[in-house]
């Protein structure tokens, strides 16, 4: 690298006799006002290249006229060179001067004589921007004082060529682009959820749940906009496996760096409630109610036309478009959750838990999801024990086959205002849809939310031929073949 260009006066006396010593204009550091410092003293590779290089006008104008009386003296010198005169002496005194302003150049003598060592490699541009740098920054901005440590590692470095470093860093540029791509692309195949910025997102970290299962929820629902980041931030972190179980509160978009430290701290929602298998929509409104939470009738009228899936949306005769779609589990929420929020947070558990590989296995048995979901909703209400509930989806499947009506005393239930301990002949009679007395075939919808016990009974019931059953007051199930046989069994257990 180098010191710096020459001054006009350096490059005036270089073209003086060779045996008079060029003489320096450069101001001292102390004499010439207050923090003034001055150019480092120049190579001769400089002086070289100094005919390639346009002559900066950096001179001061104090200084031209030193260039001027330094020019004169060295004419004077030249016409009378072996004559003590009078002028022979005040050019001494001269130079006498001049050499009083030399500790500049002494002090930067070690780094000129270090730096021609190592400058062979550096190019034209890299003296340039050394010299400008020092101009711009003095003594104090020195690039070449580095502390000693870094000496082998400077020479290393130069050893090694700029051809073979330039190759590494253009490598490692690439590499280091790919990674961020990955890291921080917003590429994904994971279909999302469509919010409305503000508005609460709730997922539930259950005990097992591992950190892709939750990479990959947090991106369906939209709370995340790059599941490869997230991840990434996670890994770097070290805070995989490091989740606290519980029911999380997100908003659409959010900061993947929040979300990660939002599970890590366990910043989980403050209101718990538990709606039991079986609790149709009018229980669960006024479970939620009595918790404080909603408005009974503001519930209702949202439920029924609430609809975020496809499989939810509403049929004809369809009371609730909610009904059998909210999930019958914990929750712990914040107490300021609108009915629609503690709605989508238990319609998003439903479909969580309504795998791909329970769609497919309805697909195989020629059912929707609006028909699983209606008639597990049938045998959670009418099965209290799990041994009866494949028996009793046999049951309704043989029926549906054989074109008999279900005749389901739930489906009557469900039209009361109140449950009853015991459904009429009357009861039978009721118009409606749903009476699966009067109507062959599944009712319009659920009558009820089931539990996975139930789902799983529909998508694999029992292999049997029976065609009724009726439950004892214990409500264990009797079954028989014909109709005889049920009413005999009806009169013992009732």
């Amino acid at each position: 690298m180098q010191d710096g260009k020459k001054n006009a006066s350096e490059s005036l006396n270089e073209q003086s006799a060779g045996e008079q010593p060029a003489k320096s204009t450069e101001r001292p550091e102390a004499s010439e006002g207050a923090g003034a410092e001055g150019p480092k003293a120049p190579k001769e590779s400089e002086a070289q290249e100094a005919g390639t290089q346009s002559a900066e006008p950096a001179v001061k104008p104090d200084e031209q006229q030193s260039d001027q009386e330094a020019a004169n003296h060295e004419k004077s010198d030249g016409a009378s060179k072996d004559e003590p005169t009078a002028e022979k002496a005040e050019s001494d005194g001269a130079e006498k001067a001049t050499a009083a302003k030399k500790p500049l150049k002494q002090s930067a003598e070690p780094v000129k004589k270090e730096t021609a060592d190592k400058a062979k490699p550096e190019g034209k541009a890299e003296k340039q921007g050394a010299k400008e740098n020092k101009e711009d920054t003095g003594d104090k901005g020195n690039v070449l004082a580095e502390p000693a440590r870094f000496e082998k590692l400077r020479a290393a470095v130069l050893n090694l060529g700029w051809k073979k470093w330039t190759a590494i860093a253009v490598v490692a540029a690439v590499l280091l682009g790919a990674g961020l791509f990955l890291a921080f692309g917003t590429s994904h195949t994971i279909e999302r959820s469509d919010r409305d910025a503000g508005e609460n997102i709730y997922m539930v970290v259950k005990p097992g749940t591992t950190a892709s299962e939750i990479s990959d929820r947090l991106m369906q629902l939209g709370v995340i906009d790059s599941r490869l980041r997230f991840w990434w931030l996670m890994k770097l972190q070290g805070d995989a496996g490091k989740f606290k179980t519980g029911t999380y509160a997100f908003t659409p978009h959010m900061d993947e760096q929040a979300v990660l430290d939002k599970l890590v701290a366990g910043d989980t929602t403050v209101v718990k409630f538990t709606i039991p298998e079986g609790f149709g929509i009018k229980e669960i409104a006024k479970r939620l109610a009595d918790e404080g939470l909603v408005d009974e009738q503001e519930f209702l009228a949202e439920a029924k036309d609430f609809a975020p899936y496809d499989y939810m949306k509403k049929r004809p005769n369809v009371r609730y478009a909610a009904e059998g779609y909210l999930f019958p589990d914990t929750y712990v929420i914040h107490s300021d959750v609108s009915a629609e929020g503690i709605m989508k947070m238990m319609a998003e558990d439903f479909d969580t838990r309504l795998t791909p590989a329970l769609r497919q296995q309805a697909a195989a048995k020629g059912l929707s999801i609006h028909d699983l979901i209606t008639l597990a909703s049938l045998v959670e209400k009418e099965a209290r024990y799990d041994e009866d509930r494949p028996i009793i989806a046999q049951v309704f499947f043989k029926r549906l086959q054989m074109g008999m009506p279900l005749q389901s005393d739930t489906t009557l239930q469900y039209l009361m205002a109140g449950p009853k301990e015991d459904v009429s002949i009357e009861d039978t009679k009721i118009d409606s849809p749903y009476n699966t007395y009067q109507h062959e075939g599944l009712p319009p919808g659920p009558i009820a939310s089931p539990g996975m016990k139930s789902i799983l009974a529909v998508l694999n019931p029992a292999n049997t031929d029976y065609l009724y059953f009726v439950a004892d007051r214990q409500g264990h199930n009797h079954y028989s073949q014909t109709y005889d046989e049920h009413l005999a069994i009806v009169e013992q257990v009732r």
